[in-house]
């Protein structure tokens, strides 16, 4: 890491003229006078060994500096650099305004004042004040000069001390101009020096990067390597980040890598920041054909840096294909627009016959700072039809009697019937049937593939067996007796507008129902998904044949009940993203989705008024 610095200093209060600068390199950049006169010098005693003093007539120094050669001036910050006693002992920096190549710049000037109290007229006044301060750019980091200026005026208070190195230096000494100037070489070009200044104290300094707090890692982040991470690696690597380090390669994003490095994800986000500390790592967005991107102002100024145009050629153009020329390549940056996909701008800018790699080329307007995401950020403005449609293949109507809803239990004649009793009719035990077709629609099994939630679900689903075992929806029980016909028959049971539906056995069937109380506006959905299922169990007999028994939830069902659950649950999870605040990378990554599949999910396909057709509309920026 470099550092520059900008020039040194040392002040102390003399008894007579007050804050005075004694010595400061490079020599003439400090004046004590607000006057234009060129031969304005500064108080310090010690000779130029740096930079002479630059001939300048006394009309042109008044026409561009104020303080003609000067850097600085010091009778602007005097009363900061010796402060007043309550600031000695502490770091104090500063910011004032000076001129440098004729124009006027800020600085910033940092020290550690300091004071001693003699004894026996060993000073004027009884007292020593002095400062050697740090000048800087105002736009520097200071955070790896704090500890070196702390140690500074620590090593110089002991050596003034122990043999009065500062207020009355010996031929023995090392003087404090030699000092000052090895110091500010040394910090400058090799960033640590070691002085020696009275035989029993000596500066041993060194200059640490300071490396800001790494920005937040998150799940849908893409790192890639700054330095040759495998080159770095050996045995003394944490686990997890020598794991990680195998799979950083600019394309999976964080989720990905833990899941590739079987690591856990918030170790991983850990090592991560780890490596974005040290800026041995960056990270980007993830790479789609869907994205969007634009340019940064700062393109008019790196368009024409000789290290970027030699360098984006070689960089985002594949093997086998000629080098194209720079304006071709700035041409392509420019066609990156809002609104327009990167799979839209490969299909009208004829990207791939030019032989550029759509990702590096993107990657490396990124690094460089003159490309920009532009991000999508859905929001929900009216809440429509529901986003996850229920993992229902098909609804099927069939014969119900509303008595069922009353009594404790019923015999249900079905569809099948109608071969043999003509009339769809129910019948209670004891009784005369009623005739009538209720509007009940059933739900049969479907796929939950579609929707990311069991995937596996529908290859465990098998038909129904022989035997006549049937599922229990929701809070009834059904019992089935087979009754040895060959036609087909469906029944239902369900407690409103959602219900499910099983094929039986081609064999005619009676079903006895058992039915619990429930309300006809009850959501089936939530009946299925969370009610609880009591393993009631019934008898039912046919002529020539035993009764079989049956109870519970089937495999079958209870996949299917699992499903509806989880497709409640994700929808309820998703609306809460849906608040402007969550762009689609992150949803995308939570739901591992496609923006084609959310764009979906949300209603985005053919948007009209700025809305989707279900609610959501999309904001960019």
């Amino acid at each position: 890491m470099c550092f520059t610095l900008g020039q040194l200093f040392y002040a102390h209060f003399d008894a007579t003229l007050g804050p005075v600068v004694q010595h400061q390199v490079p020599e003439n950049l400090i004046t004590s006078h607000t006057t234009s006169d060129t031969d304005t010098r500064s108080r310090s005693r010690s000779r130029s060994r740096s930079r002479a003093p630059r001939p300048v007539s006394p009309a042109s120094a008044s026409s561009r500096t104020p303080y003609g050669s000067a850097l600085l001036n010091f009778a602007l910050i005097s009363e900061y650099v010796i402060p007043k006693k309550a600031l000695h002992g502490r770091l104090v920096t500063l910011l004032t305004t000076g001129y440098e190549d004729d124009d006027k710049a800020e600085y910033r000037v940092m020290g550690f004042p300091n004071v001693m109290t003699g004894e026996g007229g060993r000073y004027k006044r009884n007292e020593y004040m002095w400062n050697l301060c740090f000048v800087f750019h105002a736009s520097s980091s200071l955070e790896a000069f704090e500890p070196v200026v702390r140690k500074c005026a620590r090593i110089l208070r002991s050596a003034e001390r122990d043999s009065s190195y500062l207020s009355a230096p010996s031929p023995d000494h090392t003087p404090l101009p030699a000092v000052l100037e090895q110091l500010f070489e040394d910090l400058n070009s090799y960033s640590e020096t070691s002085i020696p200044l009275d035989g029993f104290n000596s500066l041993e300094l060194k200059l640490f990067p300071f490396y800001p707090n790494p920005p937040e890692c998150e799940d849908w982040h893409v790192p890639i390597a700054l330095v040759n991470l495998n080159a770095l690696k050996d045995d003394n690597w944490d686990i997890t980040a020598a794991r990680v380090s195998q799979f950083i390669d600019g394309v999976n994003h964080v989720k990905r890598i833990a899941q590739l490095a079987d690591a856990d994800e918030a170790l991983t986000r850990e090592t991560l920041k780890h490596m974005l500390y040290y800026q041995v790592v960056m990270m980007i967005d993830i790479f789609q054909y869907s994205n969007m991107y634009t340019l940064k102002p700062a393109i008019s100024r790196l368009a024409s840096d000789e290290t970027i145009m030699s360098e984006c050629a070689s960089y985002v153009t594949r093997q086998a294909f000629p080098l194209p020329e720079w304006p071709t390549l700035l041409k392509l940056y420019s066609k990156l627009t809002p609104g327009v996909t990167i799979h839209d701008w490969i299909e009208s800018n004829e990207v791939l016959s030019l032989g550029v790699d759509p990702r590096r080329f993107v990657s490396f307007g990124i690094i460089k700072g003159f490309l920009r995401r532009v991000h999508r950020w859905p929001k929900m403005m009216e809440r429509g039809s529901p986003l996850i449609p229920l993992p229902v293949e098909g609804r099927r109507r069939v014969g119900f009697d509303d008595t069922a809803r009353l009594g404790s239990s019923t015999t249900l004649g079905t569809r099948g019937d109608r071969s043999h009793a003509g009339d769809s009719t129910t019948s209670r035990p004891g009784g005369g049937g009623i005739g009538g077709e209720s509007a009940f629609t059933l739900r049969s099994v479907g796929s939950n593939a579609s929707l990311g939630v069991s995937p596996s679900s529908k290859h465990g689903i098998t038909p129904p067996s022989t035997s006549g075992r049937s599922p229990v929806g929701g809070r009834r029980s059904l019992a089935y007796a087979n009754t040895g016909h060959s036609t087909g028959t469906i029944v239902g049971v369900g407690t409103s507008h959602h219900h499910h539906n099983q094929v039986l056995p081609r064999s005619h069937a009676s079903v006895s129902v058992s039915v619990a109380d429930s309300h006809p506006s009850t959501s089936s959905r939530r009946a299925v998904g969370g009610a609880s299922v009591s393993n009631y169990s019934h008898t039912g007999t046919h002529p020539g044949g035993s009764g079989i028994r049956f109870g519970g939830l089937t495999h079958r069902q209870r996949e299917e009940a699992a499903a509806i659950r989880a497709a409640e649950e994700m929808e309820e999870d998703l609306i809460g993203y849906l608040d402007g605040t969550h762009h689609a990378d992150e949803i995308q990554v939570r739901f591992s989705m496609g923006w084609d599949k959310l764009e979906g999910i949300l209603g985005l396909e053919g948007v009209k008024g700025g809305m989707g057709k279900k609610g959501v509309t999309m904001v960019l920026r």
